[in-house]
């Protein structure tokens, strides 16, 4: 049983949710069929296998139900629903060319909750439909079911269903999915003459044949000249606060801005541009003031549907691409115009062979030195609309400023990631909900994650009623850039601490003596160590700090090795480092 406090109306009213036994659906669709993975699914199936417990590889989500509905009424929409959708009787085989098997029929269990005694109604619903999607994610589920989908009934009241929720694998659907999930679901329930499974559209299956054709496949090739540009400029470690040190504890810190969500009408009606691209264009001014870029080059998730075939298609189509916003030089306005086409640019750029994708990935790594969570560094789950640019003009300042006393940070932790900050929009109509999710507290603290926030939400308060000219933006923003250590240097378009450089060459060496200097002998970052066994080569030398940069997360491999037999009295002279036995980049795979 779960048990979550929540707000209902004026009173704190406890929400009790007791499994029951659960109710089969049957459902029959159109065909039954095998096949390969979609570039898509691919993609998922990759990072899911390394980790299949990753937070995001089940999505659970609230599906809307009407003010009186019984439980009957909602297993005759998921039978309609599984009917429909391919993807959602679909299962998948593992091996080298894992594959996709689709059930002509079966059954779906509806799992049912029951509500405490009282009286419940549609007014409970976001409180029960909260306490409903954390019950899927944390309940167990040893089988790993592909789709879940869960009711709250209130007891006593003809089997009233007050909330209804799904949990989806992430190979089964993307975000972009489950609002059509969503749609098509409060389609049924609303209109009983929909119950009926209709024409198949564009399915999974359909999609990997699709993708499969030279035309596409030269499409997926470009995609990766795409992503090899930015992956040659991409930095190690975008953001981080000096000195850091991992903690191996994890939060995200949510904004909640009336204010906010004003403002963002207000600039993307004027720009003519998406409101997610004008939050986007807010983050990267703050954080590259912050980080002290020029630019950014940063990774983002591409929906990939611009086809009229996809446009309703339930599947995993998105994928990661990366984007370069130059923020230098621009007013907001432009930048929100800028951001705003990048992004779009690069979202054509991302569907490819996620084999091919890894092994560039590994060999551009290698070559620079460096390891690189492809996460995206920015994902909006805000549907875009036309009205969306156009609506809301006409707030008054004054109502941004009584706005922006309203604001709130919630903090809550969260799994532990790769990538040492990430933002996600979650909601933009009526109040602005972004997320700011730290990978690693002790990269950067909560504290940091707040002042972001609220830089964000000041930026974007700024410039609600007219464009602000790049060199006020500092002063709206209102915080200085990172503080720089003595030893901290930019190089291959990352800022590194000598010292956290020393540290990864220290782990992967050991027991030999090293050190790294900033420069020396006209080379920039070079580490000067003595032979071991094990390391003779500067080869040596660079696979084994390849090895260890997972545990320092800031941190760049030498650009060159100098090896030799002894180390002088005073290792940081780098005029005492005795002849070398070898040097060299230890980049050359080919010895």
């Amino acid at each position: 049983m779960k048990s979550t406090g929540t707000e209902t109306g004026q009173r704190r009213r406890r929400v009790r949710l007791t499994p029951m036994q659960s109710i089969p659906v049957e459902f029959s669709g159109e065909r039954a069929g095998e096949g390969p993975l979609t570039l898509g699914q691919l993609d998922v199936y990759e990072w899911v296998s390394e980790t299949p417990e990753d937070f995001f590889a089940l999505l659970c989500v609230e599906l809307p139900v009407q003010e009186v509905v019984s439980v009957e009424d909602v297993a005759e929409a998921v039978a309609v629903l599984i009917a429909r959708h391919e993807s959602l009787r679909t299962t998948y085989l593992p091996g080298e060319q894992p594959r996709q098997r689709v059930a002509a029929a079966g059954v779906q269990l509806l799992e049912v909750c029951s509500l405490g005694e009282g009286q419940w109604g549609p007014q409970d619903r976001p409180a029960v439909a909260e306490a409903l999607v954390r019950w899927l994610r944390e309940s167990p589920d040893p089988g790993r079911r592909p789709v879940r989908m869960a009711v709250a009934i209130a007891p006593g009241a003809h089997d009233q269903v007050i909330a209804c929720a799904a949990a989806l694998s992430h190979l089964t659907v993307d975000n972009d999915s489950i609002e059509i999930l969503k749609r098509d679901f409060a389609d049924l329930l609303g209109d009983p003459a929909r119950l009926q499974a209709g024409p198949a559209g564009h399915q999974p299956l359909d999609q990997a044949e699709l993708e499969a054709t030279p035309t596409e496949v030269r499409k997926a090739d470009a995609a990766l000249d795409h992503l090899r540009e930015g992956l040659r400029r991409m930095p190690r470690c975008l953001y981080a606060v000096p000195g850091a040190r991992t903690s191996g504890e994890s939060l995200a810190v949510e904004l909640s801005s009336v204010a906010a969500a004003m403002a963002v009408r207000q600039i993307a009606a004027r720009t003519r541009t998406s409101r997610s691209s004008v939050v986007l264009a807010a983050i990267c001014a703050v954080v590259a003031r912050r980080a002290n870029y020029p630019e950014l080059v940063l990774p983002l998730s591409s929906s990939n549907r611009f086809e009229p075939h996809l446009v309703n298609y339930v599947g995993s189509l998105a994928q990661g691409t990366i984007a370069t916003v130059k923020i230098a030089g621009r007013s907001f306005d432009e930048l929100a115009r800028h951001t705003w086409t990048t992004a779009m640019e690069a979202s054509r750029h991302g569907r490819y062979d996620e084999a091919k994708r890894v092994a560039m990935v590994k060999l551009i790594g290698h070559e620079r030195g460096l390891r690189r969570n492809f996460g995206p560094w920015f994902n909006s789950l805000v549907p875009e609309s036309w009205s969306g640019l156009t609506a809301g003009v006409g707030f008054q300042p004054e109502q941004i400023d009584v706005a922006l006393a309203r604001t709130e940070l919630r903090w809550r932790p969260m799994p532990v990631s790769g990538t040492p900050i990430q933002f996600r929009l979650n909601q933009i109509d009526g109040c602005l909900r972004l997320d700011a999710w730290s990978g690693d507290a002790g990269l950067v603290p909560r504290a940091e994650l707040e002042s972001v926030l609220l830089a964000v939400e000041r930026l974007l308060a700024a410039a609600a009623h007219k464009d602000v000219p790049g060199s006020q933006m500092p002063a709206f923003i209102g915080l200085e850039p990172l503080p720089g250590t003595l030893g901290r240097i930019l190089i291959d378009y990352s800022w590194v601490d000598i010292a956290d450089v020393q540290r990864l060459v220290d782990d992967a060496i050991a027991p030999a003596v090293s050190h790294v200097f900033a420069s020396a002998g006209g080379r920039p970052l070079v580490a000067c160590l003595t032979a071991t066994d094990t390391v003779r080569t500067p080869e040596q030398a660079h696979a084994r700090c390849m090895a260890a940069l997972a545990h320092h997360p800031t941190a760049i491999t030498p650009r060159h090795y100098v090896i030799c037999r002894t180390a002088p009295s005073d290792p940081a002279d780098p005029t005492a480092w005795p002849a070398p036995l070898a040097t060299g980049t230890g980049r050359d795979r080919t010895r």
